[in-house]
């Protein structure tokens, strides 16, 4: 599988250079021995003595076609990623694709309907057609057009689901006693300011708490921090789970600088996503489950099926499914083509775009890089919409909200190439700003809707439908306000809890004692009402029995005790952990009082 993804990822990015791009990742090691080891491996228990001879590997798989791994010493480290914590020992980089995936899927379904394609946008599959009514083999579906309602049929002498997490709910309508294939995976991703990583290179985390993986990476001007699996039915909601917020902003803490305090209120946007992890129901009995994607057809109704697999795969998933379905129908079809096929505005795209933006348009120097980035040669396209802006510079390109790329035209060009016809999706999977900046988002929905409607000619009445549906879809992102609604974590980061700790360290002399703990809780005004509940609750603290709680295992005693704790509860309700009100310099105490 790894082979295989490889091949794809070097096809994507030479293909698709518009889309995507190298990133390099520093995988910073901070101590020689680890336990338990990254990976579940006991070899990796030493990993800074065995990462260098696994990343060449790791290269090695992809026929050294990407950048070469390589170490970073401290020093340098710390030059490049002035972000890091001092403890680091030294750095492993490694190299990865990265691209914009809501942008590269948009693109795959253009290419497709530039090619002859007929592409259903906002279509959803409602029913099977058998040959003999309720028996036989499947010759077409049911089908109904969300956006007005019509229902119709199509008929085909093949069909294929390729729902990825939702393979299931289509296999369903197919055979309601069908065992799963599909098991979701959910990553959760969290949007930070672009200075909390550095220009240019990402961090992985191979040693988090829970075992996962967390990479923290640059991504459209901000810091992308993000989980690998977790496993989970899958949702359409992209609603993260607030404790999955919290634990990351947690780990995140633990890579980067004393001085960088990873604050709640920093969190720009919050979603997570799903992966299809499958396993063949009508292979026989005993057969290995696959660990890539899997292709099976139903002998009843001869309808196939796709699933699992990766982004990085994508192409040969298609590939495998159609090469197997011509064969298993005796349809007739010429070779594959797709792995030498630019994807929509790749023909013809030069890194040197950006450039001729900038001096044929008169546009900014950022939003020229956003545009060739975002539509490839289709670029040029886009600029012949823009109108002036009564600046001196830029010259040409209103903005659709500060501190953002986006040009108001761009709204009128996707209205009209693209296939968009909700705001909703105008602000998810045409731009990104709902994934970069909720608030911002929200903000500039009301022009979206406005911009949207007389591209397409919408009464008031629709679009303050489409807005009042975009708000709704909006509220579901994650933010800097926290959503603790079945949260079991507190809203509190690191760095508000260490703060707090600093508040009941009267002394300062790096730990609490059980005088301070009874003072400081009085002060708060969380006083206890006995003393033999006060001592209760530095027992609860104080596991080394030995007078002091240090720092650390303050913070381990917050997230222990959980919620319910009546000395942690009120501690909670009584301090707001709002950036707002957090100070400066020798005044910020990380908390406030409510």
């Amino acid at each position: 599988m790894v082979m295989g993804a490889h091949k794809e990822r070097k096809v994507l990015l030479e293909m698709n250079p518009h889309l995507t791009n190298w990133v390099p990742i520093a995988v910073p090691m901070k101590s020689w021995v680890s336990w338990p080891p990254p990976f579940g491996h006991p070899l990796f228990a030493i990993a800074p003595v065995v990462f260098p001879g696994v990343m060449k590997f790791y290269d090695s798989l992809s026929g050294f076609t990407c950048p070469p791994s390589h170490l970073m010493s401290n020093r340098r480290a710390k030059r490049k990623f002035p972000q890091l914590d001092e403890d680091v020992k030294y750095v492993q980089v490694f190299y990865e694709g990265q691209h914009n995936d809501a942008r590269t899927c948009t693109c795959i379904a253009l290419t497709a309907a530039e090619e002859g394609a007929t592409v259903a946008n906002y279509t959803e599959m409602t029913g099977i057609i058998r040959e003999k009514g309720d028996k036989g083999p499947a010759v077409g579906i049911t089908c109904r057009n969300n956006l007005t309602g019509e229902e119709f049929e199509v008929r085909s002498k093949a069909i294929i689901f390729a729902g990825g997490p939702f393979t299931d709910s289509l296999r369903k309508l197919e055979d309601p006693d069908c065992k799963n294939a599909v098991k979701g995976a959910a990553g959760t991703h969290v949007v930070l300011p672009g200075y909390y990583c550095a220009d240019g290179i990402g961090l992985l985390d191979i040693n988090t708490s829970d075992g996962r993986f967390l990479f923290f990476l640059p991504w459209q001007g901000s810091t992308l921090v993000g989980t690998t699996d977790r496993k989970e039915d899958a949702v359409s909601s992209p609603g993260p789970p607030e404790d999955e917020i919290q634990w990351i902003l947690n780990e995140a803490e633990k890579y980067l600088s004393k001085d960088m305090k990873v604050r709640r209120a920093d969190v720009l946007s919050a979603w997570q996503g799903y992966r299809p992890l499958a396993s063949d129901p009508n292979a026989a009995p005993g057969a290995p489950v696959s660990r890539d994607h899997i292709i099976s057809t139903n002998p009843d109704t001869g309808i196939t099926f796709i699933t699992g697999g990766k982004w990085t795969t994508y192409r040969e998933m298609a590939e495998d499914v159609l090469n197997r379905v011509i064969k298993m129908k005796g349809l007739k079809a010429g070779p594959c083509v797709t792995d030498t096929m630019p994807l929509r505005g790749g023909v013809g795209y030069s890194r040197n775009i950006p450039v001729q933006l900038v001096q044929d348009f008169g546009v900014s120097e950022e939003t020229a890089k956003h545009l060739a980035r975002t539509y490839g040669v289709n670029a040029f396209e886009v600029c012949k919409l823009t109108k002036p802006s009564g600046k001196k510079w830029p010259r040409f390109g209103n903005v659709l909200i500060e501190g953002y790329p986006y040009l108001e035209c761009e709204i009128e060009y996707c209205c009209k190439n693209e296939m968009v016809v909700t705001v909703k999706d105008m602000l998810t999977l045409r731009t990104r700003l709902a994934y970069l900046n909720s608030a911002a988002a929200l903000e500039a929905a009301p022009k979206v809707a406005d911009l949207m409607g007389k591209s397409l000619g919408w009464s008031k009445a629709e679009t303050k439908r489409q807005l009042d549906e975009a708000l709704a879809a909006l509220t579901e992102f994650g933010g800097s306000v926290p959503k603790k609604v079945g949260s079991k974590l507190s809203a509190a980061t690191l760095t508000d809890i260490r703060a707090l700790f600093d508040q009941f360290d009267l002394d300062k002399n790096g730990f609490i004692d059980y005088q301070e703990m009874k003072t400081m809780a009085k002060e708060l005004g969380s006083p206890f009402e006995t003393e033999e509940e006060a001592q209760q609750t530095f027992k609860k603290m104080d596991v080394d029995n030995n007078g002091r709680v240090y720092e650390e295992r303050f913070v381990q005693w917050w997230h222990e005790t959980g919620p319910d704790d009546k000395l942690r509860k009120e501690l909670g309700n009584k301090f707001k952990f709002s950036a707002e009100k957090l100070g400066t310099g020798s005044e910020s105490r990380g908390v406030a009082f409510g």
